[in-house]
């Protein structure tokens, strides 16, 4: 069983793939955010978990991290899975726990 953030919610998770750029960046964006990120290193691939907070890849910082532009569907090719709910815009992918149709976004 899953054990409940501090707001009642699960824990969400974001795995990337490692050996490309666009993962590092995603990571080192998130941990400045959120040092106390949980980033578990499994050979092939990173698993990015919060147990506190929803975690939110804002693609203008990821490139601006990487030296380069990125688009969405060239950052989704690193994304292999998540858990939790999803909510994205042109710029920002995010992953919730939030039921996001009926609960208020902040």
């Amino acid at each position: 069983m899953a054990t409940l953030r501090a707001d009642g919610r699960t824990p969400i998770s974001i795995i990337l793939m490692q050996g490309s750029p666009e993962a590092q960046a995603t990571i080192d964006v998130l941990v400045e955010d959120h040092p106390d990120l949980q980033v578990a290193d499994h050979g092939t691939y990173w698993k990015v978990t919060s147990t506190e907070y929803d975690l939110e890849v804002d693609l203008d910082r990821v490139a601006s991290e990487l030296g380069q532009p990125l688009s969405m569907p060239q950052w989704l090719v690193i994304l292999t899975s998540y858990v939790g709910r999803v909510d994205t815009t042109p710029r920002k992918f995010k992953v919730t726990s939030a039921i996001t149709q009926i609960e208020p976004q902040a």
